[in-house]
């Protein structure tokens, strides 16, 4: 990965200079649509770039030496504001290879919950518009983007990808087309916290434990999971039986342990979270290690409880009794 970065305004005599240099490379960004707002680049609601997290992964993690990692916390630092409550993509270098095209980028989520993407169908356009190439990424081994964190990463497109080949000093930009959902939960390309797998999983254990029921909005636990981090994951499933789409905004979670004792508290502000008439949705809330009140806490003997969910519509949720059961039913 070095070689990338060994040559960035390495012939600048100045930070000024280097300054001018990053905003002359700079693409526009382009948002996933994650807050629902319509044409999120028009918004003013925008976070610094320096208040997010920069943080590495895959082949940019223990492979940069300190001088390279400054760097890209400098051009980080450079970035304009983010919209808030959106996951935005900012190309800032871009490189003709022997392989390929290849496009570095920031991804920047100014949410406050870890998003993972799953496949993300970029293109590349000329200065006419006309499209070039275009290619699906898998992201899943890269993991989440953590809260209010940016993390860098590449996207090449090789030349046997193309339609057509541009000439060299043709530039190029890079672009996402937000795909088209039949529902929320069959095309879920923004799946908070849950692999692949995991939302085919629950998805079943939600249809045979915790179907819709007609006339009823609940929320039930469908697990409790540890986390890499010492912390533990709460998968939730929204349920909407009204003939009538519902807007959660927030969740309050409370875990006990077996003993009945609290063992974390955390509310969570979810922003455009829509579940569908006569629909469900599976969540998945991360808590982290430093929210957990109690050491050495066993999953299999913890249940969560969930004393209030607010909707932005009128309706009010129905209430279920809480139940016995392990996991607990909220609501």
């Amino acid at each position: 990965m070095s070689w990338l970065l060994e040559n960035w305004f390495g012939s600048k005599e100045s930070l000024e200079q280097v300054r001018e240099d990053i905003h002359e490379h700079l693409h526009k960004e382009f948002y996933l649509g994650v807050s629902g707002i319509d044409n999120p680049q028009q918004s003013a609601n925008r976070v610094e770039a320096k208040e997010l997290f920069l943080t590495m992964n895959g082949p940019w993690d223990n492979q940069l030496e300190e001088a390279e990692q400054e760097l890209l916390q400098y051009v980080h630092d450079e970035l304009p504001p983010v919209v808030r409550d959106e996951v935005g993509i900012i190309p800032f270098y871009t490189q003709v290879t022997d392989e390929g095209y290849l496009v570095l980028t920031y991804i920047r989520n100014a949410t406050n919950r870890n998003v993972l993407l799953q496949k993300l169908p970029l293109t590349l356009v000329t200065a006419d518009g006309e499209e070039v190439a275009r290619k699906t990424f898998d992201l899943m081994a890269n993991g989440p983007v953590g809260h209010m964190a940016s993390r860098p990463m590449e996207f090449m497109f090789r030349w046997e990808e193309f339609d057509r080949i541009p000439e060299k000093e043709v530039p190029l930009t890079l672009t996402y087309k937000k795909p088209e959902k039949r529902r929320i939960e069959e095309t879920q390309e923004l799946n908070m916290g849950l692999s692949a797998d995991e939302q085919s999983h629950y998805t079943q254990k939600a249809a045979e434990e915790a179907p819709v029921e007609k006339g009823k909005v609940d929320l039930q636990v469908l697990d409790i999971k540890p986390t890499d981090d010492n912390g533990l994951k709460v998968v939730v499933v929204f349920r909407n039986g009204l003939e009538k789409r519902l807007e959660f905004t927030e969740v309050p979670i409370i875990v006990h342990d077996k003993e009945g004792d609290a063992v974390a508290r955390v509310s969570y502000t979810l922003e455009n979270m829509k579940v569908e008439a006569n629909s469900q949705r599976i969540w998945a809330f991360d808590i982290p290690s430093s929210s957990i009140k109690k050491a050495e806490v066993n999953p299999d003997e913890l249940s969560a409880y969930i004393p209030q969910a607010r909707q932005r519509k009128k309706e009010k949720a129905y209430v279920e009794p809480a139940t016995e059961d392990n996991k607990g039913l909220l609501q």
